[in-house]
């Protein structure tokens, strides 16, 4: 079998960016899909697929490690963050054709190591009461025993008011949910600072958070191991992180406690699970970064049904609209677990009438005319 096309495709459904993704054909006509991360240069990203295409074309896809060394090896100077997602949308389109090749679904490749996996939710709201409220809706309907929060001050002038807020949203939600739903909160790497990232964890102490998520950010791996001395809350980050090497400091430092590397961007499956054996041996647990479309959730449930070291998955319930018509077979949340189907590979596929009627469109972190696009003296806020 040998690999004939690589072909990409950008959409714009119902978040503030696009969803990109990537299908590889074969001469025996059986073909795969994967999905690439939105780091945020989306044209860039598939003229990066088109060009590491020429590389690709006419191997085997069931070489899926070859395939992978050959994208980044040969692109000369070390990859960043656009080379690492092409590789890694490649690299999941080949593992949906090795399913269906052995008439397996991916995660029974590998052989389970769950039933079930359970997910965590997003809520939001101006203030802890508001939070609560959106994230039990969430839970009646679905399930959800475990959510993510955010403070939307936090990393802006003046400093103490987003440090009032972010203990009154906490004190509010444990209150009101109590001990038994899992609470994380991310703080979206808009801190630099380990003295004030070390601050504003130990604010979180009293409520026993499941996570504070990037209280600072990753560009500086050496920070992290200062800022968790005398912090006694369990940190996570990794969905900026994506070479091995990266990863592999990280991990040494024993600074993170709940890694969160995104199947998109850090070598697709088969990136993620050498990152989920280096992690093992330290006790080091795996939580999906997963904010993107159903099919990279369906990916990601299938990664986690084989990983014996992941927790709560992120998910967002796209099970309905625009979301569930990207693709075939949509999974769905039940009882605060998903279940994949037992087809053939990833069990989905994209709809590809639907893709033709949406167009993608040019999008920014933050709305570039908004006050949180700026510091206090005007200067661009590096998101």
């Amino acid at each position: 079998m040998k690999i004939t096309e690589v072909t990409t495709y950008s959409v714009h459904t119902t978040q503030f960016r696009n969803f990109n993704f990537v299908r590889i054909d074969t001469d025996e006509g059986i073909h795969g899909v994967g999905e690439l991360f939105c780091v945020g240069a989306d044209k860039a990203v598939a003229e990066m697929v088109k060009y590491v295409s020429e590389w690709v074309v006419g191997m085997d896809p069931l070489d899926r490690e070859r395939i992978q060394k050959r994208i980044i090896n040969y692109s000369r100077f070390p990859g960043g963050s656009v080379l690492w997602t092409a590789a890694s949308a490649i690299d999941l389109a080949l593992w949906d054709i090795a399913g269906k090749v052995a008439n397996l679904p991916v995660y029974k490749l590998l052989g389970a190591a769950r039933d079930k996996v359970a997910v965590y939710c997003h809520t939001h709201g101006k203030d802890g009461a508001e939070a609560a409220d959106a994230f039990q809706a969430k839970a009646d309907k679905y399930g959800y025993k475990a959510c993510k929060t955010g403070v939307r001050s936090l990393g802006y002038f003046p400093t103490g008011k987003a440090e009032r807020e972010l203990a009154e949203m906490f004190d509010t939600m444990r209150s009101r949910l109590g001990d038994d739903v899992e609470i994380g909160i991310d703080m979206q790497s808009k801190i630099y600072e380990p003295y004030e990232g070390r601050r504003v964890c130990n604010l979180l102490e009293p409520y026993r958070p499941f996570f504070v998520e990037e209280p600072i950010r990753s560009d500086n791996i050496e920070n992290w191991a200062e800022m968790a001395e005398g912090v006694n809350v369990p940190l996570a980050t990794g969905e900026e992180i994506f070479d091995p090497y990266t990863w592999e400091r990280m991990i040494q430092l024993h600074a993170v406690d709940i890694l969160q590397p995104d199947i998109l961007l850090c070598g697709g499956f088969t990136g993620m699970r050498k990152v989920a054996a280096m992690a093992e041996p330290s006790f080091r647990l795996l939580s999906p970064h997963n904010p993107l479309s159903t099919l990279a959730n369906c990916i990601n449930v299938h990664f986690c049904m084989c990983t014996y070291n992941t927790t709560f998955l992120e998910n967002e319930p796209r099970e309905e609209g625009m979301d569930a018509d990207l693709v075939t077979n949509v999974l769905k949340v039940k009882d605060g677990f998903i279940i994949p189907n037992d087809k053939p590979g990833w069990g989905m596929d994209l709809n590809y009438d639907f893709l033709k009627t949406r167009e993608a469109i040019v999008w920014s972190r933050v709305k570039l005319d908004s006050p949180m696009a700026y510091t206090m003296d005007g200067a661009p806020h590096i998101m």
